[in-house]
């Protein structure tokens, strides 16, 4: 084998290892879901940034063998939690080499597709194309 022809055959073997290594495992996202997560900002379909600066209520998610729940709650003085009563479930799903999110209440379903997850922020897109970006609640510290 003359190096005119070792070059393109070790080229695609390098392409290929590198593209390999490139791709997410969805699986690794699912560790960071649960938790306290503070909407942050929300990029809409239109190009306009609507971010939160101050917010009352935070999403709490836990999820366990592939089922959950997000709950709003509203983060007191104290450190403690005031929990409001809507609960929509969530069923996660892997389709397509992505983490997808079903949620439902009794009145509506719809899904979100998991963009980034990691210990400190998760972005996920909506059907209508809307890109919601949420740091983890960290708790006030009044001391």
């Amino acid at each position: 084998m003359n190096f005119k022809h070792t070059l393109p055959l070790l080229l695609l073997i390098c392409g290929s290892f590198l593209f390999s290594c490139n791709r997410e495992n969805p699986e690794e996202k699912l560790a960071y879901l649960n938790g306290y997560w503070e909407i942050k900002k929300a990029n809409l379909p239109n190009g306009e940034t609507k971010t939160y600066s101050i917010n009352m209520l935070i999403d709490f998610i836990e999820i366990e063998d592939g089922k959950g729940f997000r709950k709003k709650v509203a983060p007191q003085l104290d450190g403690s939690f005031q929990i409001t009563e809507d609960t929509e479930n969530i069923e996660v799903k892997i389709e397509d080499n992505q983490v997808i999110l079903y949620y439902t209440t009794p009145f509506h379903y719809w899904k979100e597709t998991v963009v980034e997850a990691n210990e400190k922020q998760l972005v996920v897109r909506n059907e209508e194309d809307f890109l919601y970006t949420y740091n983890r609640f960290e708790k006030l510290n009044l001391e």
